[in-house]
């Protein structure tokens, strides 16, 4: 997918949530909705794929500006959204439930602190921290993908 559309296809899709959701209410709505194959978009869209490659790219673009905080609420509003309409985690997105714990790890931190406030914390702003993000989530993508390897050679 173009990065360039994803902004513009947001607000299409959102506006169609709307209209759906101002329209009907029912529960044969909702089951009529995601069973449409335009709704596959949703099913098989890898937020951590297209989007965080843009937002590392260009992160005023999505952001506002350099900023962890906003990429953690940015995140949560996404993940919320898709809960809201009754669309199930990705892979990646399941994949990403781990990087909160093993940030915590990684900096032998159990506070109950988010991700971005433990890196945040660590960091100089939030310029930094956005920036130490990307390192963080590529080495944990990275260690993941080595502990498959290992589990499918052993």
């Amino acid at each position: 997918m173009y990065l360039g559309s994803i902004p513009y296809r947001f607000f299409e899709l959102f506006e169609e949530f709307i209209k759906l959701k101002d329209s009907s209410k029912s529960q044969e709505a909702k089951e009529q909705y995601s069973a449409t194959e335009d709704n596959s978009k949703f099913y098989n869209f890898d937020i951590y794929d297209e989007i965080l490659k843009g937002i590392k790219k260009r992160p005023g673009m999505f952001l506002g500006n350099r900023s962890i905080t906003k990429l953690d609420m940015f995140l949560r509003g996404y993940s919320l959204g898709r809960k809201e309409v009754g669309v199930p985690p990705t892979e990646p997105e399941r994949e990403f439930e781990g990087f909160q714990s093993w940030v915590e790890e990684k900096y032998g931190i159990n506070s109950g602190q988010s991700w971005s406030k433990i890196i945040l914390f660590y960091s100089v702003d939030e310029h930094e921290a956005l920036q130490k993000f990307f390192e963080l989530f590529e080495e944990y993508l990275n260690r993941n993908k080595s502990l498959e390897v290992d589990e499918n050679s052993g």
